[in-house]
């Protein structure tokens, strides 16, 4: 056995626990808004639309996801509200969003299903992560569709080792939108987890090919292509991971895995 393969037997927990802290640091959603004038986020009676409160850190397509089903609906609270640069939200600010009859239902379900999904966002800061998966698996009940909790509870799952429970969630999530980097980030470090890194590499590609800044992708694939014992790809995207980060202590890391990598290989 070389000293690689000690290095990386050594290693491997170690380093599943920083890809699972780098996709929970950079994909976990942020909490949303409610509804003005209310504790929950009931629906008026009369009239489909609802008015939502912009949360800090929220962006015009999360609420379009979360109450129309889709990010691309972003434009049309654009321009109902009068909004010339859709990327700049005040936080505090009220939206009207407005439904037609095909509509209404699913608002209303999605707009009660953000309630419980505030609060699993809340635990699963705080790291109270079967109390997290209750909340979501609520929100998840209440309005099935709801993208960003099932992609939290993704989460939840795979803090919690239920690796398989959390794949078949993203795999799901990823045929569904297959260029969001947060989900092909997620299942790739899924499936790291799962020691099947020849696929996760594949996912961490798939993320990169959308946006090769992508740096956690690019960690991840170094580490996938390493880990599956394929030396010449792993040495090129250590090095392609260093043009991205030179100085962080993910950068460090890197440079550790090369330096093994190139030592073993002259050895």
């Amino acid at each position: 056995m070389t000293r690689l393969d000690n290095f990386m037997r050594f290693k491997f927990f170690l380093e599943v626990v920083l890809l699972l802290a780098f996709v929970v640091m950079t994909g976990c959603a942020k909490k949303v808004g409610t509804p003005v004038g209310t504790e929950e986020p009931v629906p008026p009676r009369e009239g489909h639309y609802l008015e939502h409160t912009v949360a800090e850190g929220e962006t015009l397509g999360q609420v379009a996801d979360n109450y129309y089903g889709d990010p691309g609906a972003s434009d049309r609270i654009a321009k109902d509200n009068g909004i010339a640069d859709p990327a700049r939200i005040i936080p505090g600010s009220v939206l009207r969003l407005d439904f037609s009859d095909g509509e209404w239902e699913s608002a209303r379900k999605r707009s009660a299903a953000l309630v419980p999904y505030n609060k699993g966002v809340d635990l699963l800061a705080d790291e109270r992560l079967a109390e997290a998966e209750k909340q979501f698996r609520l929100a998840l009940e209440t309005a099935p569709d709801l993208v960003a909790a099932k992609y939290n509870l993704a989460l939840v799952l795979l803090k919690r080792g239920m690796t398989e429970q959390s794949l078949a969630l993203l795999e799901d999530l990823t045929a569904e939108r297959p260029t969001d980097t947060d989900f092909l980030f997620a299942r790739g470090n899924a499936l790291f987890q799962s020691t099947r890194f020849d696929e996760a590499a594949v996912q961490f590609n798939a993320a990169l090919a959308v946006d090769p800044q992508l740096k956690r992708a690019a960690f991840g694939l170094a580490r996938s292509l390493q880990e599956g014992k394929h030396t010449d790809q792993a040495i090129a995207a250590w090095n392609r991971y260093l043009e991205l980060d030179s100085t962080t202590s993910w950068a460090e890391a890197a440079r550790r895995n090369l330096k093994l990598l190139q030592d073993d290989g002259g050895s």
